[in-house]
């Protein structure tokens, strides 16, 4: 089976929207399935979706997002894991596009597309695509965001890379993307793949105001990594990510600072130098002192939904 897509939900209204816009896709070069995880803990109302052949329920009695699609990752048959919101939506030809991509990227172990983000009268809010494909290590640790609503993760590198953590609450996507990002690669299509619901009307059952700091301690943790320094290196490809690499010691410094964990502190202090020292051709381009300065990054969750510094 080329894909799964897991879609765990609380009983909002638009799940049905979520279900039909992947059970509408026209594709058929391979077959695929959708897997509901109902987390809500109350039975689901009936719906014409429950009988379709393609579709599987199970429950998970409000045990959270990253329980929940973990488990719905658990009894996927596909190859790739594709994880959807019930408030969120595929686009017709999205699974053809990922299909063309998957032909010609078959060694990447995480594909993306393009995101909109629509309010709920329809109003476009914006769009989102990082258009980066390879080694993107620099730019996931730096707080770029690929939703995993516009996302094919391989299925065996996902649970090799142990799943979501729910540890990380709201950041749990970016903290799995780095992982992924520091041992394999990506690849990109540019066409808009998925519709994101925001605007004033989005309700949301995690708690954004945690988000800057549980960013901030996944972002530690991948720069412990064996092999991060390297890889981040091999990922920036201008003065302007030669710059992020030191910005992200710089800030991981003064975060285990200010939780008195002086040895780690003075680690990334010596990274932060070691970047400098690599960077010498880059310290004298403007490109590079913006991307110090910089709070925010190109396609981060910050940028796009106006939640705080991201940094």
């Amino acid at each position: 089976m080329f894909c799964s897509t897991v879609i765990p939900t609380v009983g909002r209204s638009t799940l049905s929207r979520a279900i039909y816009s992947v059970l509408d896709q026209t594709f058929t070069a391979d077959d695929f399935e959708v897997i509901v995880v109902n987390d809500s803990g109350r039975p689901l109302p009936e719906a014409d979706w429950q009988q379709a052949n393609r579709v599987w329920v199970i429950n998970t009695n409000r045990r959270e997002l990253c329980v929940a699609r973990n488990s719905g990752a658990a009894i996927a048959k596909g190859r790739y894991l594709h994880f959807l919101d019930d408030d969120d939506w595929l686009l017709p030809n999205a699974l053809e596009n990922f299909w063309t991509l998957v032909q010609r990227n078959e060694a990447a172990i995480w594909l993306y597309g393009g995101a909109r983000f629509e309010d709920e009268t329809g109003k476009n809010l914006g769009e989102l695509n990082l258009k980066r494909s390879g080694n993107c290590f620099t730019q996931l640790i730096a707080g770029s965001w690929i939703p995993a609503q516009v996302s094919l993760i391989q299925t065996e590198k996902f649970f090799a890379m142990g799943g979501f953590n729910p540890l990380f609450g709201p950041t749990e996507e970016m903290e799995l993307g780095r992982r992924l990002a520091l041992r394999g690669e990506l690849a990109h299509t540019s066409d808009i793949v998925a519709c994101i619901l925001r605007g004033r009307g989005w309700v949301t059952t995690a708690d954004h105001d945690l988000h800057p700091e549980y960013n901030r301690w996944s972002r530690d943790i991948a720069l412990s990594e064996p092999g991060s320094f390297a890889r981040m290196y091999a990922s920036a490809n201008s003065s302007y990510w030669h710059g992020r690499i030191f910005h992200a010691y710089l800030t991981t410094t003064l975060w285990n600072l200010r939780r008195k964990r002086f040895l780690t502190a003075a680690s990334r202090t010596v990274y932060g130098i070691a970047s400098l020292t690599l960077s010498a051709r880059h310290i004298l381009s403007s490109d590079f002192w913006r991307a110090v300065r910089d709070t925010q990054v190109p396609c981060s969750q910050a940028r796009v939904l106006k939640f705080r510094e991201l940094s």
